[in-house]
């Protein structure tokens, strides 16, 4: 069952990301679309896209908590660690590979809620409407609340809200650090 748009804006919310726009979109089939091309050409238009973005929209990197590394790294077409490029509508539902179709978002946490935010739908229609078949996986629901940010970055209202480590550090060691202590057991 597809809920309102109210709801899906809750859950959004819930999971952390309450100013992430969203978009309902409606099932056109599957693409008939060669992975391995889709992979390469996925690859080659997001390096496009790193070298516009650090070229064109560098406030809105700095204002995102990216290093002067970081763009320097886009400027070069390398994705940073802990930087994803997410579609805004899949494929199946009208999606193509271009810039107006895409925009980075940091991985931790923030495209893991987003991939949490699809997957909650699909296994909601998948409960209402049972047709898992093991060679062809999930159904795909007829219609679908995407993410849909205004522009190529997406900004959280949350800035610096996690690092690479995945908490509020800005490294795998400090991540380490900052929990060393949290298991004192009053040993010490």
């Amino acid at each position: 069952m597809l809920f309102s748009e109210e709801y899906y804006h809750d859950l959004i919310a819930k999971l952390g990301l309450p100013e992430m726009p969203i978009l309902k979109v409606k099932y056109q089939g599957k693409p008939s679309v060669n992975l391995k091309n889709f992979r390469l050409d996925f690859f080659k238009i997001s390096k496009q896209l790193m070298k516009y973005v650090s070229f064109n929209n560098i406030t809105q990197l700095i204002d995102a908590g990216f290093t002067f590394d970081i763009i320097e790294e886009l400027h070069d077409g390398i994705i940073p660690e802990n930087l994803t490029i997410y579609l805004k509508k899949p494929l199946e539902y009208g999606g193509k590979l271009e810039f107006s179709n895409m925009f980075l978002i940091k991985t931790r946490p923030f495209k893991n809620i987003l991939d949490t935010f699809l997957e909650n739908q699909i296994i909601s229609f998948n409960l209402e409407h049972p047709g898992y078949d093991r060679n062809k996986g999930f159904l795909l629901p007829t219609e679908f609340y995407v993410p849909n940010p205004e522009g190529v970055i997406f900004l959280p209202a949350l800035k610096d809200f996690a690092g690479a480590g995945g908490n509020t550090s800005t490294d795998k060691m400090s991540e380490i650090g900052s929990t060393m202590f949290l298991k004192n057991d009053g040993r010490f």
